[in-house]
């Protein structure tokens, strides 16, 4: 599935289906070693993708347009959240 940041696909005519959204947080095994916060939040990054992924091709999505990633961390560990818009190709 493509995902892109921008608000079309050049080359392709696209009709929307909705907001799709995805949450992501890494394993606690992930969480609580001695793996670097970028290691952390690129797993976060991953299981959120795979959420709104999975969410899109429900919807019979062919790409994800305005793609956006946001994270909140606390003591307790790292949340991904993520968000764009289903699209399927004309």
């Amino acid at each position: 599935m493509l995902l892109v940041n921008t608000d079309t696909i050049p080359g392709r005519d696209i009709e929307v289906i909705g907001l799709v959204t995805g949450v992501g947080v890494p394993p606690i095994k992930v969480r609580f070693t001695t793996k670097g916060w970028g290691d952390v939040i690129e797993e976060g990054v991953e299981r959120a993708a795979e959420s709104m992924i999975a969410k899109a091709r429900q919807l019979g999505a062919d790409a994800i347009v305005k793609v956006f990633f946001d994270k909140e961390s606390s003591d307790a560990g790292v949340q991904i959240m993520v968000w764009g818009t289903a699209v399927r190709y004309k």
